[in-house]
């Protein structure tokens, strides 16, 4: 089984509304310090196991390339971001499924292009901000972090700052 583009979308969009859903259920009654136990997504849904077991199965690399044809990334960029030689990356014909870890990184890659595109509204202007220097990331661009779980991590907390007002 592999997924889709509409799939990964329609994940991210679920794994978002069950996240913002989760926190709902509990806000009538949780006090402010219970809310940092309720405000990490729980991994629990059928969704998420999911997007685990795509990932498991691996994605076909013409995903990847159409995800970074989409964020204007060159194949350099995505060679970094699944930690592989240019040369293999081109090798990959469109219908090659990746593995395990290189599929998780193109889950998370599109994850986090959702999350950029409700942030900034459009394609085009986050696009550009993953390609900018940022101050919190010591002037280094979001785009240069994304070859480790923990950089999508931190990009992800940054958006999440952007989109809270807070200035980043």
């Amino acid at each position: 089984m592999t997924i889709t583009t509409n799939d990964i979308i329609f994940v991210s969009k679920y794994h978002c509304m069950s996240y913002n859903k989760n926190i709902d259920e509990y806000s009538s009654y949780a006090n402010e310090p219970a809310v940092a136990y309720i405000s990490k997504p729980r991994y629990t849904s059928s969704a998420d196991l999911m997007v685990v077991r795509n990932a498991r199965s691996g994605l076909k690399t013409g995903y990847f390339y159409f995800l970074g044809d989409k964020m204007d990334l060159s194949v350099s960029d995505l060679a970094k971001i699944l930690n592989v030689s240019l040369r293999t990356l081109q090798r990959y014909l469109p219908d090659h499924l990746l593995d395990t870890d290189a599929s998780a990184k193109v889950i998370q890659l599109s994850l986090l292009n959702h999350h950029g595109l409700d942030v900034f509204g459009t394609q085009q202007s986050f696009n550009s901000w993953l390609k900018a220097p940022v101050m919190d990331l010591e002037y280094q661009t979001p785009l240069s972090l994304l070859d480790t779980p923990f950089g999508f991590e931190l990009v992800h907390h940054i958006l999440g700052r952007i989109e809270h007002g807070v200035f980043a």
